[in-house]
């Protein structure tokens, strides 16, 4: 399996955020957003950038019942998204963290093929099914393919804060009667260059473009960059 660096993802760090309305609203309102309010929480945590094109988006909620009777390692019911089969990963007493760990995997029931990957930002946010104000949210992206299947959050929240700590300003738990929700919100990103998030492990580009770097011969690096740059600047090459 494989693990993030916690902080790299952890940009969610404010469990209520208030909407301040516009100049012509007749009425303000410091009401938290609710995490059963999908849309407005997905404007929260799936945040648009214009340089991606989403392909698909969805969001699946996971009620989880009998946290403490749990096995090790849970997995939640699959979801389609991009054409592709999602679910969440769910380790109740933590992958090896005192906090509970929450990942983001594909569904395929075998090994998913060997040339499959998508391109996934996607957020995770636990939330107590009788107060949806009360809410924990992570979000990341990741390029995931048959060798890199999983990704998400080991210390998604400490065990002790969850079950036994009022939440925030709240005189409630996250998590209560031993049960919570949790809602992923997914979003395919169109990949055009094919290479996006990509980390270039195995990558064959001879196989994949038909065009190969130049090896460094020992401090020619700088000479390999400027022809790779006059190669391709198309004027000097057609020159």
């Amino acid at each position: 399996m494989l693990i993030d660096g916690y902080e790299q993802y952890n940009q969610q760090n404010e469990e209520v955020v208030n909407i301040t309305p516009d100049d012509h609203s007749e009425e303000a309102t410091d009401a938290p957003i609710r995490a059963d309010d999908f849309e407005a929480m997905k404007n929260i945590v799936l945040v648009e950038t214009p340089e991606y094109e989403t392909e698909d988006e969805t969001h699946y909620t996971w009620h989880i019942e009998k946290w403490r009777t749990l096995q090790r390692r849970e997995h939640g019911p699959t979801f389609q998204c991009g054409g592709s089969p999602w679910r969440v990963l769910f380790f109740p007493y933590g992958n090896q963290v005192d906090c509970a760990s929450f990942y983001l995997e594909h569904g395929f029931e075998a090994d998913p093929p060997a040339d499959w990957y998508a391109c996934v930002q996607f957020s995770l946010v636990l939330w107590n099914p009788s107060d949806p104000t009360l809410y924990r949210t992570h979000t990341a992206t990741h390029r995931f393919n048959a060798k890199e299947g999983d990704w998400g959050f080991t210390r998604f929240v400490e065990l002790r804060k969850a079950f036994h700590t009022p939440w925030e300003d709240s005189n409630r738990h996250l998590v209560e009667n031993d049960e919570a929700k949790l809602t992923a919100y997914v979003r395919v990103i169109k990949d055009p260059t094919g290479v996006l998030w990509h980390n270039f492990e195995g990558y064959d580009s001879k196989k994949e473009t038909g065009m190969v770097g130049l090896k460094n011969q020992g401090a020619t690096c700088y000479l390999n960059s400027l022809l790779q740059s006059l190669y391709f600047t198309d004027a000097f090459r057609k020159a």
